[in-house]
């Protein structure tokens, strides 16, 4: 590995006359001072300024939280394309590890495949319908292809699950999966590292509050996720009350499916618990999930002794160690063709 410190690159979804995120400074922040230098780069929707901005940074890393490209989460694959075809080294998962997480209908496969225990589910593409076995209502509803639950909902019969199908082929363009709605705990779990060594980070969970009534379906939707923070609205705590056997049962589930699904460097992997059974079901795999200094990965890290700071530049380390060898030969972007929008 080069040695540091690095000039870094934080690249990020930039939509035009709205503020930067408040991550693209954290992350920032934190690589600074580790001692590297940072410059922040953000693109909207232009391929060949995308490719210029890098080239002209000269930087020995891209650290890679463009989650977004040209308001389209699902380009999010593209924009780790690009870098591979310019051989820039960058964090996070690639675009295989990107596109089988995408799409939540071979994730699932790819995960039965491994003995990991999911919920039954169906998917629906506008004529006709697969499934895994005899769903059972409620069932969640969302886009095959979604991200921070778009689309998201629960329903309680056909009528509803009906209803729901149409909308998201209509405001989507996307085939639907329903699975069936698990009772119990929200668990979600930090990985860190190489596939060959991966880390797996203590459990966060998602303590919905007072305000869910128990009429009211628990689930993590997006006001759930975006909605402004309220006493007793829903937060994220550090449970204490978890068998060792449970924390294994995730544990070894969350490295499988970091592996199957061909991630780096960090990830998320969400879970319910059943109050039935207790069995723990993988609900989620989220490869390059958020990184805000509150953010699920970052609260594991912390009780694992590893502050933020150092959580972002661990990131890059990892990034370095496994991409420097194929930088030798990289191609020099900024000397790049022009490459036209779209």
């Amino acid at each position: 590995m080069a040695p540091g410190p690095w000039r870094i690159a934080v690249l990020h979804y930039q939509p035009k006359g709205e503020p930067p995120d408040p991550v693209v400074g954290q992350v920032c922040s934190a690589l600074e001072e580790g001692g590297h230098d940072t410059v922040a780069i953000g693109v909207d929707e232009s391929v060949s300024d995308l490719v210029r901005q890098v080239g002209r940074s000269r930087a020995d890393l891209v650290f890679n939280i463009c989650e977004t490209f040209a308001d389209d989460y699902r380009l999010e694959v593209n924009v780790a394309a690009m870098l591979e075809l310019a051989r820039v080294p960058f964090t996070g998962s690639g675009t295989a590890g990107l596109l089988l997480a995408q799409d939540k209908v071979l994730t699932k496969q790819l995960l039965q495949y491994h003995g990991v225990l999911t919920p039954r589910f169906a998917t629906f593409d506008g004529g006709s319908l697969q499934t895994s076995g005899d769903l059972r209502f409620p069932v969640v509803v969302k886009p095959v292809r979604s991200d921070a639950s778009l689309g998201l909902g629960v329903e309680k019969d056909l009528e509803g699950l009906a209803r729901r199908v149409r909308r998201i082929r209509e405001e989507f363009g996307d085939e639907a999966l329903a699975e069936e709605f698990i009772e119990g705990r929200e668990l979600y779990v930090g990985v860190l590292g190489d596939p060959s060594r991966p880390e797996v980070l203590p459990v966060v969970e998602l303590d919905f509050g007072k305000k869910w009534s128990r009429k009211r379906m628990k689930i993590a939707n997006r006001e759930v996720k975006f909605g402004p923070e309220t006493a007793g609205s829903p937060r994220l705590v550090l449970p204490t009350d978890l068998s060792d056997e449970l924390l294994g049962r995730i544990s070894r589930a969350a490295i499988t499916a970091f592996r199957a699904l061909k991630l780096g460097d960090y990830a998320r992997i969400d879970f319910r618990v059943s109050s039935a059974t207790k069995d723990p079901f993988l609900l989620e795999v989220n490869p390059n999930p958020y990184l805000e200094a509150q953010c699920e990965v970052a609260l594991g890290a912390r009780e694992r002794g590893l502050s933020y700071p150092a959580l972002i530049r661990r990131i890059a380390d990892t990034a370095m160690q496994r991409q420097v060898p194929a930088r030798t030969k990289a191609v020099p972007v900024a000397e790049a063709p022009a490459v036209s929008q779209g």
